[in-house]
């Protein structure tokens, strides 16, 4: 899980720079999608650093069939990774 958990964070981040900051306009303040931008990364990190945690826990117990567990933890995962930053996107696109 936690390689899946690296791999969707740098995906999120690469989303949020590709997709996002285009979107935003800064009249003024040239700087301010970029922390706006760090601030988004910085709030997907918890989640991101507790679900690894929670497979850790799983892992030291030994438990079995937990596949499908491990597939559904997965597929939110690469969702939100995903779809948040295109989400966020279109939010900002439609809102003037």
């Amino acid at each position: 899980m936690s390689t899946h958990i690296a791999y969707a964070l740098v995906v999120y981040t690469l989303a949020l720079i590709f997709e996002v900051s285009p979107q935003m306009e800064s009249k003024g303040m040239a700087i301010w999608p970029y922390f706006v931008l760090v601030a988004l990364v910085g709030i997907a990190i918890p989640p991101c650093r507790n679900l690894e945690r929670k497979w850790q826990r799983i892992d030291a117990r030994g438990d079995s069939d937990v596949e499908g567990r491990f597939n559904r933890d997965l597929a939110a995962l690469w969702a939100g990774a995903i779809g948040l930053p295109t989400l966020l996107a279109l939010v900002i696109w439609i809102i003037p």
